[in-house]
């Protein structure tokens, strides 16, 4: 189980999504954040279940190839990290403030952020190796440790400033571009490789 814990925290990385979910939510009331945390959290959590109880058969099912999964996970974060990294917030101003919680929640906080093909593909071996039960167990303490750090995700902020937030998301910003094109390029290489 520990195992688990650990590499589910690691890859889940409740601590640097705080920031993301952060900017996304800033212009939200408490309520709304909240909707959208749980969102984000819920559905991440009936991904990594249904990994970890049908693996890799569920995108066999689709006809998706894992290296086209990785390159479609690794495109949908480039839009949020180039804007972050040029402009310090993820979404363009008119779109921050008419957000709502289903417009950052599912995708890219759900799925690619927490719920990520690493995710998903680590649900897999994990369950293989660690058990299910032990698996699952881990999922649901990162995913509630990620909740809690995003009902207080305006509290940190707001006790560390406006610099402080301004540096970090530009720095999350370059991690995320760095997380993407490597997604894009693991993917692409994996499909060159097996073809």
């Amino acid at each position: 189980m520990l195992q688990a814990f650990l590499s589910f925290f690691a890859i889940l990385d409740p601590v640097g999504n705080i920031l993301v979910f952060h900017l996304y939510s800033i212009a939200l009331d408490t309520r709304r954040r909240l909707t959208a945390a749980v969102i984000a959290v819920v559905t991440a959590f009936v991904m990594l279940v249904a990994f970890s109880l049908g693996g890799d058969e569920v995108l066999d099912y689709l006809g998706i190839s894992q290296e086209s999964f990785r390159v479609a996970a690794g495109l949908l974060l480039l839009p949020p990290a180039y804007r972050l990294v040029m402009e310090g917030q993820p979404m363009p101003e008119g779109e921050r403030r008419s957000v709502e919680p289903l417009d950052f929640a599912l995708v890219p906080l759900a799925m690619p952020l927490i719920a990520g093909p690493g995710a998903l593909a680590a649900t897999t071996t994990l369950s293989d190796r660690v058990g299910t039960g032990n698996t699952l167990a881990a999922i649901t303490l990162v995913l509630l440790i990620t909740l809690a750090a995003f009902a207080f995700a305006a509290d940190i902020f707001r006790l560390l400033g406006e610099a402080v937030l301004k540096l970090a998301s530009r720095l999350i910003g370059i991690v995320l571009f760095a997380i993407a094109v490597d997604l894009v390029l693991d993917g692409a290489h994996d499909f060159l490789r097996n073809t």
